[in-house]
């Protein structure tokens, strides 16, 4: 796979991220955080060409959006009642989430590294978040779930984020010194990447609107 076309496939997030804008003003505000993070997604996308376009690394911009990947995932799980009952715990895994970031930050002394230790770490619950809210999700919603948001997206994470955490453990093994092997995983990883995408933007179709206030007479 060529480089432009990996390109493509990557700027195909924007396809959702253009949806939920158009409909933004109608949307439930419980499906908000996810919005948010495909347009996160389109901007990191679009900050990242140009930088590898003008000869630069994006290690710098990549480890920022990771963690507020992150912390956009937790708020949505929570907005979707992931958390119920446990704001403690939700607060907590923010807290963690963080330090960590500061703890590989200072351990490589550089943010033009890529921080893969938090790479897999969030990769691995955001995972394990996601099969949760799934299970929930095939056992109380009584419609088809191929028109369910929340399925369809969790579905999305679990693919995405599971192989996210291969091509990390590749590369702590010393997997990819083979260079075919190498172009294999990342060629993969672009159609991982654009099957999420359509997914997303799919999911996006299906975001419940806003409820309607009715006002009682007196």
């Amino acid at each position: 796979m060529n480089f432009e076309l990996n390109a493509a496939f990557s700027f195909t997030v924007g396809i959702g991220a253009i949806i939920g804008w158009i409909r933004i003003r109608k949307t439930d505000p419980a499906f908000l955080p996810f919005l948010f993070l495909l347009w996160l997604g389109f901007l990191h996308e679009l900050v990242s060409l140009l930088l590898v376009t003008s000869g630069y690394s994006n290690a710098l911009t990549y480890n920022v959006f990771t963690l507020l990947e992150v912390f956009l995932i937790c708020l949505q799980f929570y907005k979707w009642g992931l958390f119920e009952g446990k704001q403690r715990q939700f607060y907590f895994l923010l807290l963690f989430f963080g330090f960590a970031w500061l703890m590989e930050f200072a351990y490589r002394s550089s943010l033009y590294i890529y921080f893969s230790y938090c790479i897999i770490l969030y990769a691995t619950f955001i995972v394990f978040m996601a099969i949760n809210l799934l299970c929930d999700v095939m056992f109380s919603e009584p419609g088809p779930l191929l028109y369910e948001t929340k399925f369809l997206v969790c579905m999305g994470f679990i693919v995405y984020f599971t192989y996210t955490i291969l091509v990390e453990v590749f590369w702590f093994y010393g997997l990819n010194k083979s260079t075919a092997f190498r172009l294999r995983i990342y060629e993969l990883l672009g159609y991982i990447n654009l099957f999420t995408n359509l997914v997303y933007a799919f999911a996006t179709l299906w975001i419940p609107l806003k409820r309607p206030y009715i006002l009682q007479s007196s």
